[in-house]
């Protein structure tokens, strides 16, 4: 949490008394990869979307916040073959720097996300909790018209967990596009 407010503390800090802004909107939907071998092999890769929101406030530099879902597999794991399931999700506070090179804009982005893991095993055991992890994404922005965007994006999540008592990696590679559009205030 400590980590959170120092991130919004100097987002708020460089975004004060900044000339006129720009308002994004935007949904993303892709793949969504798992690092762990044994968790791919229960659950398999899936998919994810992430509507967001982000604020341009000076020579391509932005700030804003999504939430990635989604993520919600189910499986069989164990000798006995036992129903089982994981959702991820997170909220991720990211800042980042847009080239603007007219009608394609590659960008650089860095965030914080907290996200919450919930794995069920046969309706009974269950871990819930939540973790934060720097992510790293990297895209390119098309503009066919005034305001309207498609993007293409691929974002890096490193989220190891420790639920019980052994390492997992939860983390991986985000391939996903998006549609938004850009309001001038």
């Amino acid at each position: 949490m400590k980590k959170t407010i120092l991130f919004l503390l100097l987002l708020g800090t460089l975004a004060w008394g900044l000339p006129a802004v720009d308002l994004d909107l935007g949904l993303f939907f892709g793949t969504r990869s798992v690092k762990d071998a044994q968790i791919r092999e229960v659950y398999g890769n899936g998919t994810a979307y992430f509507p967001c929101v982000a604020v341009n406030f000076w020579k391509g530099l932005f700030v804003g916040l999504g939430y990635e879902g989604g993520f919600d597999r189910e499986g069989k794991i164990g000798l006995y073959q036992e129903e089982t399931s994981l959702k991820v999700s997170g909220l991720e506070f990211f800042a980042g720097y847009r080239f603007d090179l007219g009608k394609v804009s590659p960008y650089l982005k860095l965030g914080l996300g907290n996200y919450s893991y919930e794995q069920v095993v046969s309706g009974q055991a269950r871990v819930d909790e939540k973790k934060s992890a720097l992510t790293l994404a990297a895209g390119a922005r098309f503009y066919p018209l005034k305001g309207l965007f498609l993007a293409a994006e691929i974002k890096c999540v490193p989220l190891k967990v420790k639920p019980m008592d052994i390492e997992v990696d939860l983390g991986g590679m985000r391939l996903a596009a998006g549609i938004g559009y850009t309001f001038n205030l």
